[in-house]
């Protein structure tokens, strides 16, 4: 896929939904985007992945942790400041569903939730596993536990 266009047009979506659920946050998620497409259309280095996909979601995972690095030198802008424009939760008809269910991803481990994101994604174990710098075999395990505690989370939730 060489068209820049049709990459972004294709991949967005998945690195966007991908990126909100690893920082909970749908400006950083959108800014992780931004820079995922302009790296990966301006670097030199070939694609070390074997889908375009896959690279993409590396990119914007390495994009996180790199934030998660900074995070620290910033200050947190007040909770009362405005919004100038809705967030893309609001069209969400189960907004309260999504919120719940992001706030247990956010209580996982950062290498679990990306493992379980990449999976859902379509993303290949070997690719996870590379990605992750892990063990196929730890890979499948990552994505297993985690959809038994999403699976427990979700029975808890329906039964209260």
């Amino acid at each position: 896929m060489t068209d820049s266009h049709d990459l972004y047009t294709r991949y967005a979506g998945d690195v966007y939904r991908f990126a909100l659920f690893l920082c909970g946050n749908s400006a950083e998620a959108e800014e992780i985007v931004a820079e995922t497409f302009a790296r990966a259309l301006t670097g030199k280095a070939p694609i070390a992945s074997a889908t375009a996909k896959g690279y993409l979601l590396t990119i914007a995972r390495n994009l996180y942790i790199e934030s998660l690095r900074h995070r620290k030198r910033h200050a947190e802008l007040s909770p009362e400041l405005p919004d100038p424009q809705p967030p893309i939760e609001h069209t969400v008809s189960q907004k309260t569903e999504l919120e719940a269910l992001q706030t247990f991803l956010q209580q996982c481990s950062e290498v679990d939730r990306a493992a379980l994101l990449l999976r859902a994604d379509g993303v290949a174990y070997d690719e996870i596993a590379a990605s992750l710098k892990i063990s196929v075999a730890a890979a499948k395990v990552k994505v297993h536990r985690l959809r038994l505690k999403l699976a427990e989370w979700r029975a808890n939730r329906e039964s209260n």
